[in-house]
């Protein structure tokens, strides 16, 4: 297929973040923005070139590429068997600002078109290497992959359940309030990881699951030192416990999912309030027992606690079915 479906999200600004991970300076979550998920192109992929691009709210286009701007890479890890991953960092410092991208292609090697990418875009309108801040920064979620098109809906079981376990990622950010004594003003910004459970119900046509539930956040430096920091500050005693609920959403005859419900809990910390989003997609291809192999997309929760503190959840996600995920594990 030429042209493989992405979906994108502008997922949060979060303002005023000096080199490193921790600092006084600015509230991480009090700009956030839960910016729309588009069903768009974001990608070229022929094994192993990829190029990666998409349009600024402005409208202005960006992209990056493997020849020109690729700063590192490495073997990936993929859920889809007979698929080999490898992962980029992409830096581009340009005129109208800096882009840092990071980007996980899994592709069949007899089949390149055959592809699922998910990745960050970070966006620094007018900033420069090696001054990067937060302040002003746009940061975009993206899943592309010719199975995941809107275009070639999947044929969805018309009964049943389907089980999708996988893992999730992204920015983590969070502003300390008056429980953390001495520290209290202070904000993190960290990478995180975690594990994502989602259950479709075919006959209702809906999805719904949790990150965290199974297993605590991870908060790890994997992609964005360039603008973290080399730094990994101990940041997992305060990301340890969270879990993301998202809201059952209802899945389109095109394989779309796009809900305006996350909740965000902590079993020993006063959440007070908290709001969020979640969508995505799955798969057109059938697992062996007939269900979409995989689900992917976006994941976004932001809340306050008693104390005032303050924090953003925000990444992508790629789980796959129970079946595919046992394939994958035997191959």
């Amino acid at each position: 297929m030429s042209t493989p479906f992405a979906a994108v999200a502008l997922l949060a600004l979060v303002p005023m973040l000096m080199v490193g991970a921790c600092t006084n300076r600015g509230d991480p979550v009090s700009e956030a923005d839960d910016g729309p998920i588009k069903f768009e192109r974001n990608s070229e992929f022929s094994g192993p070139r990829l190029r990666v691009f998409l349009n600024l709210p402005d409208g202005t286009p960006v992209s990056v590429n493997i020849e020109d701007d690729a700063v590192s890479t490495r073997p990936g890890r993929t859920v889809i068997p007979g698929h080999q991953a490898r992962d980029w960092t992409f830096v581009k410092d340009a005129g109208i600002g800096t882009s840092v991208v990071y980007a996980l292609v899994s592709w069949d090697p007899e089949d390149p078109a055959d592809y699922l990418m998910a990745g960050w875009w970070a966006q620094f309108p007018d900033q420069h290497l090696p001054g990067l801040s937060f302040a002003g920064s746009q940061q975009f979620a993206i899943v592309d992959g010719p199975e995941m098109d809107p275009a070639i809906p999947p044929d969805l079981p018309l009964a049943g359940q389907a089980t999708y376990v996988g893992q999730a990622g992204g920015l983590y950010s969070y502003a300390l309030g008056s429980n953390w004594g001495d520290a209290a003003g202070s904000y993190i910004v960290e990478e995180w990881e975690g594990h994502i459970a989602l259950t479709a119900d075919f006959a209702a046509k809906t999805i719904a699951g949790c990150v965290g539930c199974e297993g605590d956040l991870v908060t790890r430096r994997a992609h964005f030192g360039v603008f973290l920091g080399d730094e990994v500050r101990d940041a997992q005693a305060i990301a340890t416990g969270y879990e993301m609920h998202l809201g059952e959403a209802p899945i389109g005859p095109d394989g779309t999912i796009s809900h305006p419900v996350v909740s965000i809990r902590h079993p020993e910390r006063d959440v007070t309030a908290s709001e969020g989003n979640w969508g995505g997609s799955v798969s057109s291809i059938p697992d062996g027992d007939g269900n979409p192999r995989l689900a992917a997309g976006f994941v976004r929760g932001a809340f306050q606690e008693g104390d005032g503190s303050a924090g953003l959840i925000s990444g992508v996600f790629v789980a796959p079915s129970e079946r595919l995920g046992r394939a994958a594990r035997q191959q």
